[in-house]
């Protein structure tokens, strides 16, 4: 068969989850070719020489994305078969001929080669290969590190999939159900290596937590810093892992861990109950302490606007990013986003949430719900439309927050102590996240053929 995979968006990164189906459909004997329309043209001669087209989810502004090529491929070929895969693939409220969740590539495999699949939640173990990165555009095309005002080329990997824990607003347990499913160790370090042979001086591991599997982690990052020594990487670990394997700390910054990120999310103990986090904000504290003390740095996400939220919980949050130093951590669109609440969602039958949801959006792929407090929902459309045009025009990050900020004191009536603009912290130049819904940029109407 003659496939062609499209990624519509991977956060900014050269797409894993392009390059690893690309691997084991072409090991299967299909003939493969890849496109990222983040980057690249979807063309007509794309569309008119392929058997079947395979279009990667993997979060939720992929999703939004992905519905409309699959309205543009319906127009353009009627009857082309089409398939969704990965963590949203049964999110997405387009019509395919095969939705495959989870593990995705035994089933994509099987579709591939015409056998009829529907929709497949698939989270056995897999056999995985190592991505097959020729083909795809070069590394110059996307996110960079930014680092003392300089930018390196950078990549990303996957160590593991899926998360051991459920947290109730996070998208993987609807499909995981606290299952992971690592990666052959020797796979993650030949495919680190290759990107490494591709320019890239610093590596992002994509892995929903990096310490699900410590040993399995250690040994990956380890392996490669000896491979690699000038090459530095960073990762994404919960604030209870921080805590629970803070031995582990020195380890992994003398294997030139960077930065991690951490979803704190909340900084109201409440809240972080509700979606079932695991930590309270002072562990957060302890957190932000051990990880500085060890030498590496800390970017938290956040999610500031839910249902109950209120103007001054907003205040409390840039007190917190204040008192603790993180302004120059904090990318802006983290102050803005709005709890998405897709189809299968663990926040759908709760108690605290299910009086505030007022029916499904099949475009926004989310349930809609209203503020508690009409303010609220002011100031969040405002901070959205800061973080948004800032993104677009490229804004330095300390004017947009302190414009943030000032709404902020504005809407809330809470007074704040002086910004200060403080140095930045290591960071990827994508500030976009998995949580955050799509900007007006990224959601436009797609043609099939040149931009």
């Amino acid at each position: 068969m003659q496939v062609l995979l499209i990624s519509t968006y991977e956060l900014g990164r050269q797409p894993v989850h392009l390059a690893s189906p690309a691997s084991s459909l072409g090991e299967a004997g299909h003939d493969v070719r890849t496109v990222d329309i983040a980057v690249e043209d979807l063309t007509d001669e794309m569309v008119t020489w392929a058997d079947r087209v395979a279009i990667s989810v993997p979060m939720h502004t992929a999703t939004r994305i992905a519905d409309q090529v699959v309205a543009a491929l319906s127009r353009s070929r009627p009857g082309l078969p089409v398939a969704l895969y990965g963590l949203y693939a049964g999110v997405g409220s387009a019509e395919v001929d095969a939705r495959l969740e989870g593990e995705y590539e035994p089933a994509l495999l099987d579709w591939a080669s015409g056998r009829s699949v529907g929709l497949i939640r698939h989270l056995g173990r897999s056999d995985f290969g190592v991505p097959k990165r020729e083909g795809l555009p070069p590394l110059e095309d996307y996110a960079r590190l930014e680092i003392g005002g300089a930018t390196r080329l950078a990549g990303a990997v996957e160590a593991s999939h899926g998360c051991r824990h459920r947290c109730r607003h996070c998208p993987i347990p609807a499909v995981y159900d606290g299952r992971i499913r690592v990666v052959p160790p020797t796979k993650v370090v030949a495919d680190i290596s290759n990107l490494v042979e591709a320019g890239a001086e610093h590596i992002t591991f994509g892995d929903a937590d990096f310490l699900n599997a410590p040993p399995h982690s250690l040994s990956i990052i380890e392996q490669a810093h000896a491979a690699h020594p000038e090459v530095t990487f960073d990762a994404t670990i919960k604030v209870e892992h921080l805590i629970d394997h803070r031995d582990l700390l020195p380890r992994l910054a003398e294997a030139n861990l960077l930065f991690i990120v951490s979803a704190f999310e909340s900084v109201d103990d409440a809240t972080l109950d509700i979606l079932d986090k695991g930590h309270t904000v002072d562990d957060m504290d302890r957190a932000i302490e051990l990880t500085r003390t060890a030498g590496i740095h800390i970017r938290p996400t956040w999610l500031p606007f839910l249902p109950w939220t209120e103007t001054a919980d907003i205040a409390d949050l840039f007190a917190f990013v204040d008192a603790h130093d993180l302004t120059g951590a904090t990318d802006p669109v983290q102050m803005a986003i709005k709890l998405l609440i897709p189809r299968g969602s663990l926040l759908e039958d709760h108690p605290t949430v299910t009086p505030h949801l007022d029916g499904y959006d099949e475009v926004s792929l989310s349930w809609r719900w209203e503020f508690a407090d009409p303010e609220t929902a002011v100031l969040h459309k405002e901070l959205e439309s800061i973080a948004a045009n800032a993104s677009d025009c490229g804004q330095d990050t300390a004017s947009t927050l302190n414009e943030m900020r000032e709404a902020v004191v504005r809407m809330s009536g809470v007074a704040l102590g002086q910004f200060r603009d403080h140095r930045p912290t290591p960071r990827l130049t994508e500030s976009w996240y998995c949580c955050a819904e799509p900007t007006a940029s990224q959601t436009v109407s797609l043609k099939i053929g040149p931009r």
